[in-house]
């Protein structure tokens, strides 16, 4: 397809016996290494070296340019790592315009990616059907994979893995939680147009604290919905001010002991 002649950047590969794998330094004033991302790259490199295809960007001196945290994983690893040297010597322009505006992708990017997979049905099925989901239903993508996991936070699902499992083609979905999921967006569905005195923004519902307050309340055995849903009709609320969960949560609680006044 190419030709040699259209050759601009060789790729090199260095293994761990080479003298250049430790000795990489850094450019003046590039960001200090943060240990959690550090981390998740080591996780993902477990599963698969990327580096060949996302290589280390180095002077010819051995300062990396760009790629502090891919090195430090791989190196802690134990693994090859790749890099491609710039000949360029205003390196510290080359790192700042790598570093602008750059865009990694989001959850709902992994979920059209799984989605359109030919090589899994199963999978690319799973994955539909979240978007569907997703679309029909004002949420947002931290709770609905919460949802899925049978948690009441993002915060939750994060820590047990959901997120990784879900950008990773692993999303649970069978007859043990699709009850479940439908139930659950059911009900936030109702809570949306159920209050009548004040209406509820569009911004509040789309709140991450909002929906993750309903579904705290909705995994409490003694939380009766239809109660909160009959005196939220009757309630003026005060949804559209908060701006905390526990402030969101409160709010639900208090609304569903509320007595109704006898005439």
């Amino acid at each position: 397809m190419f030709t040699q002649s259209q050759v601009a950047n060789v790729i090199y590969k260095v293994t761990p016996q080479d003298e250049q794998y430790s000795a990489l330094g850094k450019i003046v004033g590039n960001r200090l290494v943060k240990p959690l991302n550090v981390l998740r790259l080591k996780e993902s490199m477990l599963y698969r070296n990327f580096l060949n295809c996302i290589p280390i960007i180095i002077t010819k001196d051995g300062r990396i340019i760009d790629g502090q945290h891919r090195y430090r994983s791989a190196t802690s690893l134990g693994i090859d790592i790749y890099v491609v040297i710039v000949e360029d010597e205003d390196v510290g322009k080359i790192a700042i315009a790598l570093n602008t505006n750059k865009s990694n992708w989001g959850l709902g990017d992994f979920a059209r990616y799984w989605s359109e997979q030919t090589e899994d049905s199963k999978v690319s099925e799973i994955y539909k059907q979240y978007l569907e989901y997703y679309n029909s239903n004002n949420i947002t993508h931290g709770v609905l994979i919460a949802i899925y996991n049978m948690e009441i936070s993002r915060r939750f699902s994060t820590s047990n893995g959901g997120n990784k499992e879900f950008k990773e083609g692993r999303l649970p979905f069978g007859n043990f939680n699709r009850r479940h999921i439908e139930d659950t967006l059911s009900k936030i569905r109702q809570v949306k147009n159920a209050a009548l005195h004040r209406r509820f923004t569009s911004r509040t519902v789309r709140k991450q604290q909002f929906q993750e307050a309903l579904l705290e309340a909705l995994s409490k055995d003694c939380f009766k919905f239809d109660r909160f849903l009959s005196n939220l009709c009757r309630s003026k609320h005060r949804f559209n001010e908060l701006a905390k969960k526990a402030d969101m949560y409160n709010e639900i609680i208090r609304i569903e002991k509320a007595r109704r006044r006898r005439k």
